[in-house]
């Protein structure tokens, strides 16, 4: 009887821990991938949230300096008398102006039955809150001050709201006629006496979620965006003057007019048309050329004594 060798049945210990250790390679390279793609999920989550938030305070302020109105005070006005202003001050010159104020006309006026300007003065203030983070606030007011105020409200009493809260870096620089590029801004010194930028670039940073209250290791790159400002400042008086001599040269043009029209009379188109049946010695072609001359000096010259109603 010929015997035979037992069948083997289940794994040997070998076979079970290689099974083992490929499950756990598989399964960390899976969590691995996860977690990644998790991460780079959140920060792109994060870059897009950023760049929302950046872009609404960008066309916030960029919207109110588009509208950016200013009036050229007058010769004979006090300036600390004189109510319109555009002004811009830094702490730090390389950042930029971080706060500033001007009357815009980007107020959008409520439907009532009440009329209301378009006009507000606004100021933008950079300031540190009580957990030591940066927050931007906008203050306005729909009413233009009865003489200069080169105060900034940012005060919530005072009416002035928070745009928003974790600000890195924020700051406006401004573009002079001469392609200068400045911090600073003061339409009532004699520097920049009654004048408006004619462009603006803003720079914001915003901090980390994780990291409101502390400094980057380096600084995060801003977000910038430049406007025109295509309102130049408004010269009433120089308005007003050259209204004014328009009038004066419309009147002499009038007082030459009447002057001509004494001298000369009643021309020989006139004269024909009253009389239509009047015949002068006169072929088609010269008539036509003479129409508009003065009839009594066509007579005179040509000895026709006229009708007593073109006289």
């Amino acid at each position: 009887m010929t015997a035979h060798a037992p069948l083997r049945s289940g794994f040997t210990l070998l076979e079970v821990l290689a099974v083992v250790l490929l499950t756990a390679v598989v399964f960390t390279a899976a969590v691995n991938f996860y977690l990644e793609l998790s991460r780079k999920s959140l920060h792109a989550a994060e870059l897009t949230r950023d760049v929302r938030r950046a872009s609404a305070i960008l066309d916030r302020v960029a919207r109110d300096l588009e509208g950016a109105i200013l009036v050229v005070k007058p010769k004979d006005e006090d300036a600390t008398q004189f109510p319109w202003v555009f002004l811009a001050e830094a702490r730090e010159d390389r950042e930029g102006a971080d706060r500033f104020k001007f009357t815009t006309r980007s107020h959008v006026p409520r439907t009532s039955a009440q009329p209301e300007s378009d006009l507000e003065v606004v100021a933008y203030v950079l300031r540190e809150d009580d957990e030591g983070a940066f927050e931007l606030v906008r203050w306005s007011s729909p009413q233009l001050p009865d003489r200069l105020d080169r105060t900034f409200r940012s005060d919530p009493e005072d009416g002035a709201l928070v745009l928003a809260r974790g600000i890195e870096r924020f700051g406006v620089r401004f573009l002079t006629d001469t392609g200068e590029w400045k911090s600073t801004w003061d339409s009532s010194t004699v520097l920049d006496s009654s004048k408006l930028p004619l462009a603006a670039e803003i720079a914001v940073s915003l901090t980390a979620p994780d990291r409101p209250n502390e400094a980057a290791a380096e600084p995060a790159s801003p977000y910038t965006r430049r406007v025109l400002m295509p309102m130049r400042p408004l010269d009433f008086e120089a308005l007003l003057k050259g209204d004014d001599d328009q009038d004066q040269a419309k009147d002499e043009d009038d007082k030459d007019k009447d002057a001509d029209e004494g001298a000369n009379g009643m021309t020989v188109a006139d004269c024909l048309a009253r009389n239509p049946g009047l015949q002068l010695p006169v072929d088609a072609a010269a008539l036509a050329s003479i129409s508009g001359q003065s009839a009594s000096a066509v007579a005179k010259s040509a000895g026709i004594q006229l009708p007593a109603n073109c006289q």
